[in-house]
């Protein structure tokens, strides 16, 4: 099973930033670019299953929808 981890923004409304480990994602929010994309705010990190993050990119790509509304879980 291979993951990816992720930084979503504060409310939980969109991917920031992506990474092939915690520690390829901690160096991308303590670099220059990953300080511009952040907006120095509060993060989110979530580890997630490579081929779920690709179905939860697509249907935010494709619906608009936000990251925690495609997480939520059902009820």
């Amino acid at each position: 099973m291979s993951y990816q981890y992720v930084a979503v923004d504060v409310t939980r409304s969109s991917i920031l930033l992506v990474g092939e480990t915690l520690q390829d994602l901690n160096k991308q929010l303590l670099s220059e670019e990953g300080q511009q994309i952040v907006k120095k705010q509060a993060v989110w990190m979530y580890r997630i299953e490579a081929e779920t993050l690709l179905k939860i990119q697509q249907v935010m790509a494709t619906t608009g929808v936000s990251f925690a509304r495609v997480t939520q879980p059902a009820n």
